[in-house]
């Protein structure tokens, strides 16, 4: 059975074509789109969603901030989805602690979201690829500072092959922009996953909050 999804938004006309596009790709069962706050706690209360969207457009920070403690108050279960204005990354670690469990930019896509919404269904979290390069940069910063909660500092190579990891190339790409080879790539690959003790990229973001490295 399909999820269904709530959305916290305006306006109106984008709200309801994208809901619309949702039902139709049969990605949820159902969509309920919601202007303010207070229609959105009523739902939350009688008919708590699986998956709820919000959008940073009609929220101040600190009421996004209320926002979402309300939510978690009323179901600590609910996946929700921010749509943020190109928050820095300690707003997004903010968010994260309130109980988000995905970030989304303002330019962020419809592919995006649709990721988003796969992962969260396997109890992942996940953050567009504009937050994840800026987290990255602040983990190359924390680095250089020699940062007690990595106990073996990435070399300036790891660094650089690790943002163009990040920004989705392959290895063979990476190969030929630092021309090594792809051997080489290989190698550094494993070793910046290995001192990070992460599997993947995703790993890498899931360690820079779970050890406040961008605090």
């Amino acid at each position: 059975m399909k999820p269904n999804l709530a959305i916290l938004d305006e306006p109106l006309l984008y709200t309801e074509g994208l809901s619309k596009l949702l039902i139709q790709d049969k990605i949820f069962s159902s969509v309920d789109v919601f202007n303010t706050c207070e229609d959105l706690y009523n739902h939350v209360r009688d008919n708590s969603p699986q998956f709820l969207m919000i959008s940073s457009n009609i929220l101040l920070l600190s009421d996004l901030y209320k926002c979402l403690e309300t939510i978690i108050s009323q179901d600590s279960k609910v996946r929700i989805i921010v749509i943020g204005n190109s928050y820095d990354v300690i707003v997004i670690r903010k968010l994260f602690n309130k109980g988000i469990k995905s970030y989304l930019d303002k330019n962020s896509n419809y592919d995006e979201f649709i990721k988003s919404v796969h992962a969260l269904s396997l109890n992942e979290i996940y953050i567009c690829e504009h937050a994840k390069k800026m987290m990255i940069n602040f983990i190359s910063s924390e680095q250089e500072k020699q940062s007690p909660n990595i106990k073996e500092p990435l070399t300036r190579r790891e660094l650089e092959i690790l943002r163009l990891i990040c920004d989705g190339h392959s290895s063979k790409d990476i190969g030929e922009k630092l021309f090594i080879s792809i051997n080489t790539v290989e190698t550094h690959r494993k070793r910046i996953l290995m001192k990070l003790n992460v599997k993947n990229s995703v790993g890498v973001v899931k360690y820079a909050m779970e050890n406040n490295i961008f605090s």
